[in-house]
């Protein structure tokens, strides 16, 4: 069971490292917009908050769409009305506090609960449509050279289509063949032009 478990724990450890580079640039726009508040936050203490949380899921709750560092979605939200000032959210943190007690009684009001179930699937579909739109335009700018982009696109692709198996050895045969070829004892003119671009 554990061998049969490695690869999805591989694809959740990119997942949740692709959490907090979201996380990062969200916050990164949140303050290029406000200038009122310092947004002080330490991704150790993410990673300590969430290896508590997923411990107590392990053992109590499982819940494995909260095994990830950070709501997506809701903080995407959280951050884009803070950008429209003081008058629109006094502050992030209370912001995303406000997100997260609504949430927590909703939970337990039973007729908000049913009149809300049959729009569970067009909520989870919305969630993560704008989830992979996040992803997908953050991890753009990561990119530097056209190889990067090629191996991403490609290996972004298989993952969809075949899953995290081929996905992450279509990705580790690429980036070695077409990014770093010096590993295999070869050469080509990409990693030459990405090391000018490291350099420069």
């Amino acid at each position: 069971m554990f061998v049969n478990a490695i690869l999805t724990a591989i694809l959740a450890y990119i997942i949740a490292y692709g959490d907090v580079v979201v996380w990062d640039k969200l916050i990164e726009r949140a303050r290029n917009f406000r200038g009122d508040e310092k947004i002080d936050y330490d991704l150790n203490q993410v990673h300590v908050v969430t290896s508590i949380r997923n411990f107590a899921h392990a053992f109590f709750l499982p819940h494995p769409g909260l095994a990830g560092p950070i709501f997506t979605a809701g903080t995407a939200s959280v951050v884009e009305r803070y950008t429209f000032g003081r008058r629109a959210m006094d502050s992030i943190f209370s912001g995303t506090n406000s997100l997260l007690i609504s949430l927590s009684l909703a939970i337990f009001i039973l007729p908000l609960v049913t009149f809300f179930e049959p729009f569970l699937p067009i909520a989870l579909s919305i969630t993560l449509i704008l989830t992979g739109y996040l992803c997908i335009t953050t991890g753009i700018r990561q990119v530097r050279s056209e190889a990067e982009v090629g191996v991403a696109g490609i290996m972004a692709v298989v993952l969809a289509v075949y899953g995290a198996a081929y996905g992450l050895l279509v990705g580790l045969l690429l980036y070695f063949f077409v990014q770093r070829p010096k590993v295999l004892g070869r050469t080509n003119g990409t990693e030459q032009e990405d090391d000018q671009e490291n350099a420069g």
